[in-house]
């Protein structure tokens, strides 16, 4: 019941039924606080044109956050977080030009957790382009040996990869359906 002296009581039927009831609070406070960005980005529609997807840089992020990072949706449309359960995803507003200047947007940076640990990196980058920047067992680990090596040996840029990533309703695609939108990256790449 309590688990295991051994592995610090965390194997227990107690300790999982306290991290599915922390899962189920931090996204409820994830949907509260996107409700209330959402709220503030309604509110300030003069100004602010769309919203962009913003994931977190890890290995943990899923197949659907990953593909959805800096993705711009209209103001009244497209998903918001969070997705699925523990989503740490989130949305923020993008101002219109006329309110934007060249020194806001020179420099911009985001946290990040690769191989080497913490680090920030450009904001610029989307998860994919950044986990090609990461050491090829890091990539395996995050999506997958086979979609690891699409990434880095099928000849896609990031955008088209996380355009297969997906299907329509933004449902993560399996590699059949995959290779079936790109037959020649999986050739390229020797899958």
């Amino acid at each position: 019941l309590i688990g295991t002296a051994r592995n610090k009581y965390r194997d227990g039927i107690i300790e999982t039924t306290r991290r599915n009831g922390e899962m189920v609070v931090r996204t409820s406070m994830q949907h509260m606080a996107a409700s209330a960005r959402d709220a503030f980005v309604q509110a300030n529609s003069d100004i602010i044109t769309q919203v962009e997807w913003v994931s977190t840089l890890d290995s943990r992020t899923t197949a659907q956050c990953a593909a959805l990072d800096g993705t711009l949706f209209p103001l009244d449309s497209g998903p918001r977080p969070p997705l699925h359960i523990g989503c740490r995803s989130t949305v923020v507003p993008v101002l219109a030009n006329k309110y934007l200047r060249d020194t806001l947007s020179q420099g911009r940076t985001r946290a990040s957790k690769g191989e080497n640990g913490g680090a920030q990196v450009s904001a610029n980058l989307t998860y994919f382009e950044w986990l090609k920047t990461q050491p090829a067992a890091f990539q395996d680990e995050a999506i997958g040996k086979t979609r690891a090596i699409l990434l880095r040996d099928g000849g896609l840029t990031s955008e088209r990869f996380a355009e297969l990533s997906l299907g329509k309703n933004f449902e993560p695609l399996n590699l059949a359906e995959m290779r079936r939108l790109e037959p020649v990256a999986f050739e390229r790449a020797g899958l």
